[in-house]
């Protein structure tokens, strides 16, 4: 009887643990279970939550008007690049500046050496005690007019072109402007006297003709005319009038 007891308690031992057994198995299998079924709640979550945030600036785009911000940028580029196309006008104004134009000499300026011929000619009847009246011609030999006014600078040169001696002095004449056609002629007076009057003082020097600045010019031509001069220049051996349109 104690034998059966005995056996009993086993079995119902054995009973009980492989109960416990089988409940620890269903206990995991369960966990399996709910391990497998997370995924789809869990990727369901993660999708609600990924489309909650997809609908959420979609939403938040469309109530806050965020297509005009879009817009904002893309205007942008557009106003900048105004001033970009200013800047190139600017900068191109300033690369091809307007030509401005040559310009051209006025009718009737003052007559300059290059535009004029000249000579020297005697006059009749012109010696005197010492000293001779001489005629200086300028004439246009230009193909514009233009205009004298006033006294020649007149001196003596020699071979070389260098000035002998001082310039003439003026005769105190009257200046009147003379305008001069091309191929027209004015005309002064120049009074010469004898190089030979003033003896050793004079420094006599041999001239090949006479330099003649027209009135307001800077530059000069140089009319033939062979003749002693003085090369000291406190002996002043010519007087020159204002020019005078010729007769």
């Amino acid at each position: 009887m104690t034998s059966l007891l005995g056996s009993k308690r086993w079995i119902m031992a054995a009973a009980a643990a492989g109960t416990l057994m089988v409940a620890s198995g269903c206990a995991s299998s369960g966990t399996d279970g709910g391990g497998a079924a997370a995924p789809p709640v869990s990727s369901s979550v993660s999708s609600s939550a990924s489309a909650s945030p997809s609908a959420s600036p979609s939403a938040s785009g469309s109530a806050t008007g965020t297509t005009e911000p879009s817009a904002s940028p893309s205007s942008g580029p557009s106003g900048a690049a105004e001033p970009s196309a200013s800047a190139s006008t600017s900068a191109s104004s300033s690369a091809d500046p307007t030509p401005s134009a040559a310009p051209t000499p006025a009718a009737g300026g003052t007559c300059t050496a290059a535009q004029l011929t000249g000579s020297v000619e005697d006059q009749l009847g012109g010696a005197g005690a010492g000293s001779v009246s001489r005629t200086i011609v300028l004439t246009n030999a230009s193909d514009q007019e233009c205009t004298v006014d006033g006294f020649p600078g007149v001196s003596f040169v020699d071979a070389s072109g260098a000035q002998i001696g001082a310039p003439a002095d003026r005769d105190g004449s009257a200046s009147v402007p003379v305008t001069l056609a091309p191929g027209a002629s004015s005309t002064t007076t120049v009074r010469q006297t004898n190089a030979q009057n003033y003896g050793a003082d004079c420094g006599l020097t041999p001239a090949v003709g006479l330099r003649v600045y027209p009135p307001g010019a800077t530059d000069s031509l140089v009319l033939p005319q062979q003749l002693p001069a003085c090369s000291a220049t406190s002996v002043v051996l010519m007087t020159v009038g204002t020019l005078q349109p010729a007769s």
